[in-house]
């Protein structure tokens, strides 16, 4: 398309994505510019070493993750903007969820669950532990892609926000038991604290922190 003699060109948005991050919450968090017909969107997933040398690097606007970060070794800082946080729940098979609230009703239960350095796995074993509640681990993932496809085929209950399961649940594959008190994933963005971000940028953060 031209307009006044000058091909009209696309602003480029580069955003690295933490490898395990919800698809279906990255999906939704760049929708807006899904819509914009003048933009281009660059995802690139990796592990989170890899995601910072990219920013230092300036391959990317932002990062995604679901974790702060501190200083690294040459005292790098880093700038974190928390866009949205999840409640998290019990998912597990349609029909059989426990008459009663966590723990009770879920001695015999086995469960899938994040791997233990995430932020859903420090909560939920936090209020295991006020609860005097041993789970028994069928297994762990700390990929929620992975913790998708162990919750819909194990059997087994999950704990994760229903975000992740949002079409199983849909479905009525699974169900969603209860909400855990007091338990959130959080999802921020990461950027050099004097990185210059564009408008649609800068909108996009706004939009979804307005979430919160």
């Amino acid at each position: 398309m031209l307009k006044f003699g000058v091909a009209a060109t696309k602003q480029a948005i580069s955003i690295g994505v933490l490898t395990h991050l919800s698809r279906n919450f990255v999906e939704g968090f760049i929708a807006p510019l899904l819509a914009k017909k003048n933009v281009q969107i660059r995802l690139s997933s990796r592990g989170l070493v890899n995601l910072l040398d990219g920013l230092v690097n300036h391959e990317f606007d932002f990062v995604l993750t679901n974790r702060m970060v501190g200083n690294d070794n040459n005292q790098q800082a880093w700038q974190h903007q928390l866009l949205r946080r999840q409640a998290i729940s019990i998912v597990g098979p349609a029909g059989k969820k426990p008459s009663t609230m966590f723990p009770q009703g879920y001695e015999n239960i086995n469960w899938v669950l994040p791997a233990s350095n995430t932020e859903v796995r420090s909560a939920f074993d936090s209020i295991c532990a006020v609860n005097q509640y041993k789970a028994t681990i069928l297994a762990e993932a700390d990929d929620m892609a992975m913790l998708r496809l162990l919750s819909r085929d194990s059997g087994a209950c999950a704990v994760l926000p229903p975000l992740v399961v949002i079409d199983e649940l849909k479905s009525g594959l699974l169900e969603e038991y209860q909400v855990l008190p007091n338990a959130y994933e959080h999802f921020y963005a990461i950027s050099l604290p004097k990185k210059h971000h564009s408008e649609t940028v800068l909108d996009l953060l706004r939009l979804d922190e307005s979430s919160l």
